[in-house]
């Protein structure tokens, strides 16, 4: 049973990370389209908010504290 809570947990964090994958998808459409510094502004703190997020659940769907490799 503790298996299966387990798999649960990971694949709701995947299903996670796959929308804001997404969700960094359109942040970038959306700050290419950007005109005004104002919006700009705030796409660059949704943006860091998104990562920030997405790192923390891809440490965790890896199992643990590891860092992430550089790019």
């Amino acid at each position: 049973m503790r298996r299966n809570k387990k798999d649960q947990l990971r694949r709701a964090q995947e299903a996670e990370l796959n929308r804001i994958v997404a969700a960094l998808a359109a942040n970038e459409r959306n700050y290419q389209q950007a005109e005004d510094a104002l919006g700009i502004e705030q796409l660059v703190y949704e943006r860091a908010a998104l990562m920030c997020r997405y790192r923390a659940l891809l440490r965790a769907v890896r199992g643990g504290d590891k860092p992430c490799p550089s790019v």
